[in-house]
């Protein structure tokens, strides 16, 4: 039952597919979108009173067509038609619901809902993703999305947030446990909230997402952004930097329950889907299931 919401069944959710894997070098994020799909996201959403309109995949070049030190600039590219797209949708009164693709595809959509209004940005993650190319030992632009959101790192990337106004007291993330060196260090000094793994095994996450939504409280809505590798592997083993001792099904579930119930939430992104490493489509079925656990779905 959907309900005591904002987001209620006579809103349209509107679908934008991004198969982009450039952000890492692990293979097989692009094919997420599809992943999701299969598991029969519209349908379900349409069975709860939806109504529903799936833009299909915005147009990625290959990971074999760019050359290493392009990726940036192809990432930001393709962001800058996310960001078109995402603020039309919010603009006429539609729900964005980005299918990713790497956790750098939300550079776009999270812009795109900041642009708007003065948007608190929930990141569920096992990952801070707030390197920059001096402090990640990888380089992988998946690792610096939130920083760039934030108007740090390759200018390429922070160009399209310059009108944004993401700011680090809007922004909390959950699900953490582990970060780099200096990422740590960065997010210190920013001064962005972190709930780590050992913040919800201490207080449990009733009282951590009490404290994330007043945390926010000052925002006019919520941006949710899911990467799948906040769960712990063995509820979604699909992704390509899986990290032990994650959220449990239920955890996630809950996280979900309480940003529906806060009424607030404006847009949503899931993330970091690699069908090649998944089992029967397990990550990509349960991310629908906490996809319409955020959009209201309840079992009473």
């Amino acid at each position: 039952m959907v309900r005591n919401m904002k987001i209620h069944p006579n809103t349209t959710v509107e679908i934008v597919g991004m198969p982009l894997d450039l952000g890492q070098s692990e293979r097989g994020t692009d094919v997420g979108p599809t992943a999701i799909r299969y598991a029969r996201v519209v349908e379900r959403l349409r069975s709860q009173g939806f109504v529903v309109i799936d833009h299909g995949n915005l147009e990625v070049p290959a990971f074999s067509k760019v050359a290493d030190d392009e990726r940036p600039t192809v990432i930001a590219e393709v962001n800058r038609q996310l960001f078109s797209l995402c603020r039309a949708i919010e603009s006429r009164g539609g729900f964005p619901l980005v299918l990713g693709g790497d956790h750098s595809v939300v550079i776009g959509s999270v812009a795109a809902s900041t642009s708007l209004s003065r948007t608190g940005l929930l990141w569920v993650d096992a990952h801070g993703d707030f390197n920059t190319p001096e402090t990640s030992p990888s380089g992988n632009v998946h690792g610096m999305p939130l920083a760039a959101l934030l108007g740090r790192g390759d200018d390429r990337l922070t160009s399209i947030s310059l009108d944004a106004n993401v700011r680090a007291e809007d922004v909390v993330l959950i699900g953490v446990r582990q970060l780099d060196p200096l990422e740590r260090e960065a997010l210190r000094a920013a001064q962005v909230r972190v709930f780590s793994m050992r913040d919800i095994d201490q207080k449990g996450i009733h009282v951590v997402m009490q404290e994330a939504l007043a945390l926010l409280s000052h925002t006019t809505k919520l941006h949710l952004s899911l990467d799948m590798d906040a769960l712990d592997p063995h509820d979604a083993p699909g992704v390509g930097t899986p990290v032990r001792g994650g959220l449990t099904y239920r955890e996630a579930h809950y996280i979900m329950e309480e940003v529906a119930g806060s009424g607030r939430l404006g847009a949503m992104d899931v993330v970091e889907i690699n069908p090649m490493l998944d089992v029967r489509n397990q990550t990509a079925i349960t991310a629908v299931d906490l996809i319409l656990s955020a959009l209201g779905q309840r079992t009473i």
